[in-house]
């Protein structure tokens, strides 16, 4: 672990007038000094700790959905940021010491660990602040029986030949509305207004999210980015024939899985921020998560309209708790400084000395790197309380570039556990992430191998 000055401890050297730690220093100087200093940094944790290459043919990378939109359960909701089941169950089946361990992860998403864990037989707990993920997750890992499947072909037969008259009222924002035509729109509030009048609750959230699952493909917008964007030569008006019948297709799919699926184990999900104070039922002997990366993605923005007519967002003060939930990623909201004992060293001295004077597309991506980091040694601080003695802990990170600085989160991350009493095991690297046009043309290539997605493994003694 590094103590003192990062230059002293890397043995980079300066020349005598030039005060590293001083960022007006940094407009009359070389931007290769702090360039070469973050390289060495980087360079120097390797050298003791080689990055392990992995072949990625199975799953191509851990965090890819291609693989969920054919498996059972996974594939009811596509969440482009979703774990491959195949590498949650390869990381338990890795790292499990007993059949009876438990498994968590902090950052639940939709429920991919929970359910290949309960698949295996392990209890499992995990943690989100987004309100559709934790939804759609709990369904996915619910327990069904008999009469639940009853009624759910009892309510596809109805929904086949319903005249459907009632409609709700549309969510309180217009842009929201506006992605679907009036005729869609009308649609959507029709069945939303069936789905409420159901009275086993089971069946009634499974239904609930069929028609979140097919709300993208009916609107006049798609997924892009940060954001949405309009589809081209895209006119068509669904009826609510038309949207019935995508409505029975997901029903269908959903009745196959159950039927043919069986859990060995239950799950809890819990609506609850990972950095802030929680206690499990049971500590947990092995952890498999992904936090959100450092490249100012809003999923509060991407989510949005699935967020809005799936009635988690009632007003702009939900999108604004939402965000200050959830960890410090992108630039769409200004948090307060918090956790400011839990970063590191290199980011909140030399990174965001010098970035604080580089021309960024917004200037509060330094502090916004400054308050990630602080996040994350928050939430491992808060993930200790809840281990076991030798449990296993995954974190899979994208590595990212600002102003041609690259920012290697799975180091960062490792020695942050470090510091907080983690022991370090390795870092494995998946595959080379690509950046923006703008950021290819000044990163250095000395520095693009720190491009990457990993998993950080760490052990809590």
């Amino acid at each position: 672990m590094r103590t003192g000055s990062i230059l002293e401890e890397i043995n980079v050297v300066k020349e005598p007038q030039l005060d590293i730690f001083n960022p007006n220093k940094y407009v009359e100087t070389d931007s290769n000094v702090l360039l070469n200093l973050v390289n060495e940094y980087y360079t120097s944790f390797e050298r003791t700790n080689p990055i392990k290459l992995i072949n990625k043919s199975q799953f191509n990378t851990p965090v890819n959905f291609k693989q969920a939109k054919t498996s059972p359960i996974h594939r009811w909701y596509t969440y482009k940021e979703g774990f491959s089941p195949f590498f949650v169950r390869q990381f338990i089946e890795r790292f499990k010491s007993s059949d009876k361990n438990v498994v968590f992860d902090p950052f639940g998403g939709i429920g991919t660990t929970v359910v290949e864990s309960q698949l295996l037989g392990f209890n499992a707990y995990s943690n989100d602040v987004n309100p559709l993920s934790n939804f759609i997750a709990k369904v996915k890992a619910e327990q069904y029986n008999e009469k639940d499947l009853a009624d759910l072909e009892k309510e596809k037969k109805s929904i086949a030949n319903n005249t459907f008259k009632i409609k709700n009222n549309p969510p309180d924002n217009e842009t929201v509305s506006s992605y679907f035509t009036e005729i869609t729109l009308d649609s959507i509030l029709k069945v939303q207004a069936y789905i409420d009048t159901l009275e086993n609750e089971k069946v009634r959230n499974l239904i609930f999210i069929a028609l979140l699952t097919i709300l993208e493909s009916i609107s006049t917008h798609r997924k892009d980015g940060n954001g949405v964007k309009r589809k081209k030569n895209f006119k068509a008006d669904f009826r609510i024939d038309k949207v019935t019948s995508l409505l029975i297709s997901q029903i269908d799919l959903f009745i196959f899985d159950i039927k043919n699926t069986h859990f060995k184990s239950k799950s809890l999900i819990q609506s609850q921020s990972s950095f802030e104070e929680y206690t499990l039922n049971q500590k947990a002997d092995l952890v498999i998560t992904s936090p959100p990366y450092a490249n100012c993605f809003d999923y509060s923005k991407v989510y949005l309209v699935e967020l809005w007519f799936g009635g988690f967002f009632k007003s702009k003060n939900d999108q604004k708790s939402f965000r200050e939930s959830s960890i410090i990623s992108h630039v769409h909201y200004k948090w307060n400084c918090r956790h400011q004992d839990f970063g590191h060293k290199l980011v909140n001295e030399e990174i965001y000395n010098y970035l604080s004077e580089q021309n960024l597309w917004d200037r509060k991506i330094p502090q916004m790197l400054v308050g990630y980091f602080n996040d994350i040694g928050k939430v491992l601080f808060e993930l200790s309380k809840n281990l076991n003695k030798g449990a296993t802990v995954g974190f899979v990170v994208g590595n990212s570039v600002y102003g041609g600085v690259p920012i290697a989160t799975d180091i960062l991350l490792a020695e942050i556990g470090l510091k907080l009493g983690y022991k370090f095991i390795g870092i494995e690297s998946y595959r080379t992430l690509t950046t923006s046009s703008q950021q290819q043309k000044i990163i250095r290539e000395q520095d693009k191998k720190f491009l990457r997605e990993s998993l950080v493994i760490l052990k809590w003694n």
